[in-house]
């Protein structure tokens, strides 16, 4: 691999970092509160199915 080559490569990053488009405070603000509460929902969810099934092999045994 030449030096150019590695030029050239670097050069291309740095053109489509440039294209990057950041999100807003209010957009960044948002997308975390929804995965908060994706994380929490399925979270309870689990929780119920694991305590449900331990039940149930309690009742098993």
């Amino acid at each position: 691999m030449s030096i150019v080559t590695v030029s050239k490569f670097f050069g291309e990053v740095r053109a489509e970092a440039r294209k990057v488009v950041w999100p807003d405070r209010k957009e960044t603000m948002q997308a975390t509160l929804m995965v908060v509460v994706m994380v929490l929902a399925l979270s309870l969810f689990l929780w119920l199915v694991d305590s449900t099934f331990s039940a149930l092999v309690q009742l098993v045994i």
